[in-house]
């Protein structure tokens, strides 16, 4: 099959999320299995960005850094009609609002639409009832933008049976059939990553410094942890709209010393750290799968995270990884403390987490069993 995919900004931003890192892997491993693909990323003008070699085409569209309005709607819908106008394509498959309007021009050249949800919220109305509360509208425009995006598509995809249900409260019962449950794949290098033996008590974040993935509650939670454990260190690896909030923080909590800002690294400099760390913390207030979480039982590092969202799917409390309540900070210092100061349990439970995403997470998999729902779709069988 031919197939276009779509996807806001590039797993070479230094502002990527698991959005881009899947849709790079998802494209990686459908050109393996024999496919013809291509992505639309986006980048700034002027962005200096550095692809690795990819199996698959790249085409960059503008990328505009407004907060209010998407305004890659029209980017990514001016490189989709120039490229759909060239060649045909059998399956285009949108990741965001910047699809918004992939529906219109895959039916104009005679091509199937498909969306892959990675929201945490699906508005439960269109944009004449979003209308009816102007100042929510104008602050949630986007996810309105990506609402109508997804309901264009002759099937959703969602990495878990959290965001499902999202997207179904969302868009009304009538989808449930058309909403498919398809688990992600890990980059297999997290597999191999080497674990070393740390004398100090080093805990490691990676992700977007954002304040829904909790690290508002993470430094607040380290304050705890640094006064029954002195040498504790906490490394943060991602640059985010909170990450000057953060730092700010750590002064204010004094614990400056404790918290170390890393900034965006590579994954291979991840991998090191997570080999140096002796847990790593992801205290998110949402996640629609928990690209993190699921990379770091990968490589075998304890994971402390929150019954948030989808994370309960990937993680068993007390067999693969420890849970706690969101924004409870307090349970979260002590399933820290207590992390620390049980390294053979842990180290249990993360062999145990290892194992299991070896058997659930691989990204071949994943392309098969979606390329099976663009086919079931193309062909109506």
């Amino acid at each position: 099959m031919k197939i276009c995919l779509t996807v806001n900004s590039s797993p070479w931003s230094r502002f990527k999320g698991g959005g881009q890192i899947a849709v790079h892997f998802l494209a990686s491993a459908l050109s393996g299995q024999g496919h013809d693909v291509t992505v639309i990323y986006s980048k700034s003008p002027g962005e200096n960005v550095v692809p690795s070699p990819v199996p698959y085409r790249i085409v960059w569209a503008r990328h505009f850094n407004v907060a209010t309005l998407n305004l890659n709607i029209f980017s990514f819908a001016w490189e989709l009609w120039r490229l759909t106008g060239k060649e045909r394509f059998d399956a285009i498959h949108g990741n965001a609002e910047e699809a918004f309007f992939s529906a219109r021009i895959a039916s104009a050249r005679g091509a199937a639409f498909f969306f892959t949800s990675h929201s945490p919220c699906i508005p439960a109305t269109g944009m004449l009832g979003g209308l009816r509360r102007p100042v929510h509208f104008l602050k949630n425009l986007n996810f309105y933008l990506l609402r109508a995006a997804a309901k264009g598509a002759r099937r959703i995809v969602v990495f878990s049976r959290f965001s499902k249900s999202l997207v179904v409260a969302g868009l009304g019962s009538e989808w449930e059939s058309r909403v498919s449950v398809v688990h992600p794949g890990v980059d297999p290098s997290w597999f191999e990553a080497k674990r070393g033996p740390t004398s100090r008590s080093e805990l490691l974040f990676w992700g977007r410094l954002e304040e829904e993935k909790g690290v508002v509650e993470l430094l607040r939670a380290l304050r705890y942890v640094a006064a029954q454990i002195p040498d504790v260190r906490l490394t943060l690896v991602g640059e985010g709209n909170a990450a000057e909030k953060c730092k700010r923080l750590a002064r204010e909590l004094d614990i400056a010393d404790k918290a170390v800002f890393a900034g965006w690294q590579d994954v291979p400099e991840i991998q090191a750290l997570a080999g140096m760390s002796r847990a790593g913390i992801f205290p998110s207030r949402v996640e629609s799968f928990g690209l993190a979480v699921a990379e770091s039982m990968a490589a075998g590092l304890p994971v402390v995270a929150t019954r948030a969202g989808a994370l309960p799917e990937i993680v068993d409390d007390g067999v693969t990884g420890t849970l706690t309540p969101v924004g409870d900070v307090t349970a979260l210092a002590q399933a820290i403390v207590a992390v620390l100061d049980n390294p053979a349990e842990c180290r249990r439970m993360a062999d145990r987490g290892r194992e299991i995403m070896r058997e659930k997470c691989s990204w071949d998999a994943t392309a098969k069993t979606i390329a099976g729902l663009y086919e079931e779709e193309i062909t109506g069988k």
